[in-house]
């Protein structure tokens, strides 16, 4: 999915769009429409609505939407990236590794897509069960702690990354936490005081990152008590 479109997305989602219900959203509407913006602005409302809805009710709105879905095989491929774009992007409040495991599961079974165009859905669905909320954490090279840990992932060539490292650091809700910066990337590594400075030439087998800067929380059991969130 182009970048623009993420972006457009993430926007009417932070919107919060308001409607009656997750049951029957689907009924009597069609998928797509001469204004594709209308489309996605109703499914960014279904989108929100299915995050905070009761797991089995948004699981079983998700079966009839693909089920709808795959009498329009257009639509199919345009509500896909959709879900990918909610459900997955890490900028998304929608974000939902239980949605996005259902939408992933109804793309394979339904046969619409083929194996070259599910493989990166089904990678993408693998990266996001790491480092889950309530999930014990996967840190390489963090020493084992009893404090709460505050994990920042960076780019060591991204300056808006050295900037999060002074944003965070300043924000008094972490002064209870130790501060662990995991550095990617090619470049000098940050001075920042405060921090521990681990460095990663394996991130992307251990963290679901698409972009830096940005961090998790760990409790002092070494679980992962707030996921993955934009540090800036």
């Amino acid at each position: 999915m182009r970048k623009t479109t993420v972006i457009i997305l993430c926007l009417a989602l932070l919107a919060g769009c308001q409607a009656s219900g997750i049951r029957g959203y689907w009924n009597n509407v069609p998928l797509l429409e001469n204004d594709i913006d209308a489309s996605q602005d109703r499914f960014a409302q279904f989108a929100e609505l299915a995050v905070a809805a009761p797991q089995e009710d948004a699981l079983a709105a998700m079966d009839l939407l693909f089920d709808k879905l795959t009498q329009d095989t257009v639509a199919y491929y345009i509500y896909t990236e959709w879900m990918d774009a909610a459900f997955y992007n890490a900028l998304s409040p929608c974000r939902s590794p239980l949605l996005y495991d259902k939408a992933v599961e109804r793309m394979v079974a339904d046969g619409i897509l083929n194996t070259d165009e599910c493989e990166p859905y089904l990678r993408r669905r693998e990266w996001l069960q790491y480092n889950r909320e309530g999930a014990q954490a996967t840190v390489p090279g963090l020493s084992q702690t009893d404090t709460r840990t505050l994990v920042l992932v960076l780019d060591m060539s991204c300056p808006s990354c050295r900037q999060a490292l002074e944003t965070l650091a300043e924000d008094p809700q972490w002064n209870d936490c130790k501060k662990v910066a995991v550095c990617m990337g090619y470049g000098s590594r940050p001075s920042v005081p405060g921090w521990e400075y681990l460095s990663s030439e394996n991130a992307p087998a251990v963290f679901d990152i698409h972009m830096t800067p940005v961090y998790f929380v760990l409790a002092a059991d070494g679980t992962v008590e707030r996921g993955y969130a934009p540090a800036l």
